[in-house]
C-alpha cells in the first residue's frame, strides 16, 4: 500500500521517470490519441522500437518487446497502469507535469482559440478608437465576420505573433479612416505609412499592414467594378508585389499604381526611369532618361513608325553610337532600352508611344536568351498583344548566334523552366534552347541589331 508520503512524491517522482528520451514517441503518440478522441479510449502507436524504447516501454508494462517492432498501448491500461504504480497518478496528470499545461482534446483547443482570436478582434476595435469611415467599420465587421479582404494574412500573422497582428490592424483602420473619411488631397504612401504609424514602410507591400491594406483596396475596386470578389486573396501576391514576379513581370508595379492612386495613394514615381531615343531631324543622336513623373506629364509624345526594344544598356548605346544624320520623311523608328526587366516608367513609356502612334505601330523586342530575356518578351507580348513581335528573337536567331558565338551552359534548373516554357511567337523556341543547353546574350547579335534599327530609320 501506498503511503501519504509516496502519493504526494508521485508528480515528481514520474516526472524523472517519463522524463527520459526513451518515452519520448510514446508519450507524444498518447498525447495525440487523446487529443484526437477527447477521451481516454483508443490506442497509441509507436513504430520502429529502438532498444532504448523497447527497454523503457517493456520496463513499465511488462512487455516484451524487441528493436524494429510496433508497440500498440490502450490508453485505459496506461491510465490503469499510471494509477496503480507508486506514481499514482492519471494521463491528464501525467500531461500537466511534463508539459506545463493541460492535455486538452482537438475540439477544446480549437475553441480556446475561437475565443483567443474573439477576444483579438474586440481588443482590435477598441484600441482602433472612434472609426469614423463606414468603410473601416464595415471592413473591422467583416473580420469578425470571417470574411473580410486581408483575412489569411491577418490570421497567419496572429498565430507568429499577436501583438503585431494587432499592430498592424490598428494602422490600417486608422489609414482606412484617412483615405475615406474626407482627409482632402492625395497623400505618397511612405508619407502616409509614417502620419499614421511613425514608419514610413509600414505601408509597403511586402509588410503585413501594406499587405492587409492592399487586399482592402482590391475588394473595394472589385466591388465598384462589379467584379466577383472572394475577399480573402492575397492582392499583393496577385498584382506582382512582395515576391519574385516582380522580376519577370514588371507589368505588376504599374498596377500596383493604378490601384493605390484609385484612392488617393501616391507612390514613388522618380526612381522609376526609362532610355529612350527617337531621331531628330538636324540634332545629334542624344538618347533621353525620364522618369516616370516625366513619362505621364509630358505633353508631347513621340510619333514613331515603329519600336524597338532592347534590354541591355550596352546594346542600346551602341546602336545609339551608330546613329547618323536622318534622312527619311515620315515618322522615325523609336528605340528604347529595359536595362532589364522593364521598369514602371519604361512600361508606361511604351503604352503612350504606341497609343500616339497609330495601329501601324509595332513593338520589335530583342533580348538575351535566356530564362529572363523570354520571361521579358513575353510579359511585353502579354501587354500587347496587338503590336508585339519578335526582333531577331526566334529559333532561326538563336540557333545562327550558336555556331559562332555560344554563350554559358544553363543550369539544371534552367533547363527544368525551359522544358515547361513555351513562347507564343515561336513554340519551338524553348525546345531548341534547351537541347543546345546554351545561352546566348544580346550583345553577341548586336551588329545585325544595329544594321535593322539604322535601315528603318534612314541614317545617311
Amino acid at each position: 500500500m501506498r503511503t501519504d508520503e509516496q502519493r504526494g512524491d508521485g508528480p515528481r517522482r514520474a516526472a524523472q521517470y517519463f522524463g527520459r528520451p526513451a518515452f519520448r514517441r510514446m508519450l507524444a503518440a498518447v498525447w495525440r490519441k487523446y487529443a484526437s478522441l477527447g477521451r481516454i479510449g483508443g490506442k497509441a502507436v509507436v513504430p520502429d522500437l529502438s532498444p532504448d524504447e523497447c527497454e523503457a516501454i517493456g520496463e513499465f508494462f511488462g512487455w516484451n518487446l524487441r528493436p524494429g517492432d510496433t508497440a500498440e498501448i490502450p490508453l485505459t491500461l496506461f491510465e490503469t497502469e499510471l494509477r496503480d504504480s507508486a506514481f499514482a497518478i492519471g494521463i491528464l496528470d501525467l500531461h500537466q507535469v511534463l508539459e506545463g499545461r493541460p492535455l486538452l482534446a482537438k475540439s477544446e483547443q480549437r475553441s480556446l482559440r475561437d475565443e483567443a482570436w474573439r477576444r483579438f478582434l474586440l481588443a482590435a476595435r477598441e484600441s482602433a478608437g472612434a472609426v469614423v469611415s463606414s468603410v473601416a467599420a464595415e471592413w473591422l465587421s467583416r473580420l469578425e465576420q470571417g470574411c473580410g479582404a486581408g483575412l489569411p494574412a491577418l490570421r497567419e500573422l496572429y498565430k507568429a505573433d499577436p501583438e503585431e497582428a494587432l499592430s498592424s490592424l490598428r494602422v490600417v483602420v486608422r489609414v482606412l479612416d484617412f483615405l475615406f473619411a474626407g482627409a482632402g488631397r492625395p497623400i505618397r504612401l511612405p508619407v502616409l505609412a509614417a502620419r499614421i504609424s511613425g514608419d514610413a514602410h509600414a505601408l509597403d507591400a511586402g509588410h503585413p499592414a501594406g499587405r492587409m491594406l492592399l487586399a482592402v483596396l482590391r475588394e473595394l475596386a472589385d466591388m465598384e467594378d462589379g467584379v466577383a470578389s472572394t475577399g480573402g486573396g492575397d492582392a499583393a501576391s496577385e498584382l506582382g508585389a512582395g515576391d519574385s514576379r516582380e522580376e519577370e513581370d514588371g507589368s505588376g508595379t504599374l498596377k500596383l499604381r493604378e490601384l493605390y492612386r484609385r484612392f488617393g495613394i501616391l507612390d514613388d514615381d522618380l526612381s522609376s526611369i526609362v532610355h529612350w531615343y527617337v531621331p531628330v531631324p538636324d540634332e545629334p543622336a542624344m538618347p533621353r532618361v525620364w522618369t516616370l513623373r516625366q513619362v505621364e506629364a509630358a505633353e508631347r509624345i513621340p510619333r514613331c513608325s515603329s519600336l524597338y526594344v532592347v534590354e541591355n544598356p550596352a546594346v542600346f548605346s551602341t546602336i545609339v553610337d551608330a546613329a547618323g544624320p536622318v534622312v527619311m520623311d515620315g515618322d522615325p523608328p523609336a528605340l528604347i532600352c529595359t536595362s532589364g526587366p522593364a521598369s514602371a516608367a519604361a512600361i508606361r513609356w511604351m503604352q503612350r508611344v504606341l497609343e500616339h502612334s497609330g495601329d501601324g505601330c509595332k513593338l520589335y523586342y530583342s533580348g538575351d536568351f535566356d530564362i529572363k530575356g523570354l520571361s521579358m518578351a513575353r510579359t511585353l507580348a502579354g501587354l500587347f498583344p496587338e503590336r508585339f513581335a519578335p526582333w531577331r528573337f526566334d529559333s532561326e536567331s538563336y540557333l545562327t548566334a550558336i555556331r559562332s558565338l555560344p554563350g554559358p551552359a544553363f543550369d539544371g534548373g534552367e533547363l527544368s523552366r525551359l522544358a515547361n516554357m513555351v513562347v507564343e511567337w515561336d513554340r519551338s523556341l524553348c525546345a531548341v534552347m534547351r537541347e543546345a543547353g546554351r545561352k546566348v546574350h544580346q550583345e553577341a547579335l548586336v551588329e545585325d541589331l544595329v544594321s535593322d534599327f539604322c535601315e528603318t530609320g534612314g541614317f545617311a
